[in-house]
């Protein structure tokens, strides 16, 4: 009986970790509102649970985001960088947000961004908004997550302090 209980609980592990692992397009829309500029883009994203994060673009071709474990690269206008996240604060919170907020783990966004958390259901959408406590300089003032009936993200904005807002719409 406990190996039958065991094995059990062994296919729900692998079922729940499944469930964490996703793959569709996403289109971009970067406004910069100093200057009133929207900055299109689209892609592909992939997902495998815990910290695997892939976002490549095919507009503006050659841009792309990944997140394997603590290491993050990214590129952007042809310029490429590696980061080891363990070793900086600024991009470990980037990372651990990225990857809190589409596993739907907000609460620990929020958290990590001093924010406050609100959350809403209309029409089988999850919105879920985080707003920062406090002004600064760089990261995020307002991140504002929707999620669909089975937990997937479909939209997510990025607001930052800097005036920059990036909206992203997934497709599966």
């Amino acid at each position: 009986m406990k190996k039958i209980f065991v094995l059990f609980c062994l296919g729900l592990l692998a079922l729940s970790a499944g469930a964490q692992d996703l793959s569709c397009t996403f289109t971009q829309k970067k406004t910069l509102k100093a200057v009133h500029k929207v900055i299109p883009g689209s892609g592909k994203v992939t997902f495998t649970a815990p910290d695997h994060l892939s976002m490549i673009y095919d507009e503006p071709e050659g841009e792309y985001l990944i997140i394997e474990g603590n290491q993050l690269k990214n590129a952007v206008k042809g310029k490429a960088i590696t980061v080891d996240t363990s070793k900086n604060a600024y991009m470990r919170n980037l990372r651990n947000t990225l990857l809190n907020c589409i596993t739907g783990n907000y609460e620990a966004a929020a958290k990590d961004n001093d924010a406050s958390l609100i959350v809403s259901e209309k029409d089988g959408i999850k919105t879920v908004t985080l707003l920062a406590r406090k002004q600064a300089v760089k990261g995020y003032s307002r991140i504002v997550m929707d999620y669909n009936r089975k937990g997937l993200p479909v939209r997510m904005v990025l607001d930052e302090f800097t005036g920059i807002e990036t909206e992203y719409t997934f497709q599966y």
